[in-house]
């Protein structure tokens, strides 16, 4: 009965109406979308020099493919062979890698936090015969924002678990 008597009040106070819940939501202006800060991609070689990558970096660069299974789906990506990224930073590549350089990996961090390790050896074209690349494009079109601005992928993975999406930072680093 109580219940009834409250709602019988609210019902009939002046400049109350009840429309019921869908009312309340559209009458509450939706929030000004926020745009995303455009994410950063780095990359830090043995000796702290830094790259900032960006699409006038990678104009005239070596590129690629690499197929990757997502979710069960083929998907084709696109994008700038990693060696020619870690050249860039000093890294060896092609023939200097041998020795020391065998104890080289890189640690690859995407923009939720994940990361993931890499041997410096598995990404050289020189040695491994499928390309690891540092993806700006799926399927002929650019990536999407979860994606963007790159993913690396390593061409013929069978699955994604390791395959960085929101690249923000890539540091090669050496085994003692």
């Amino acid at each position: 009965m109580r219940r009834a008597a409250a709602l019988a009040l609210l019902l009939a106070a002046p400049g109350l109406a009840f429309a019921g819940p869908e009312a309340s939501h559209a009458a509450t202006p939706a929030p000004a979308a926020v745009p995303a800060a455009p994410r950063q991609t780095v990359i830090v070689g043995l000796k702290g020099k830094t790259i900032v990558v960006t699409p006038g970096l990678l104009d005239g660069l070596d590129r690629g493919q690499a197929v990757l299974i997502n979710d069960g789906a083929t998907q084709t990506y696109d994008g700038v062979i990693l060696t020619e990224l870690l050249r860039m930073v000093g890294a060896p590549t092609g023939l200097f890698m041998h020795g020391a350089a065998d104890r080289d990996y890189l640690v690859v961090t995407g923009a939720d936090g994940f990361r993931a390790i890499y041997s410096l050896a598995e990404t050289d074209r020189a040695i491994q015969k499928h390309d690891v690349i540092l993806a700006d494009h799926m399927n002929g079109r650019p990536l999407d924002a979860r994606d963007a601005p790159f993913r690396l992928v390593v061409d013929g993975d069978q699955q994604s678990a390791r395959s960085v999406y929101g690249v923000t930072r890539i540091e090669l680093k050496q085994l003692p």
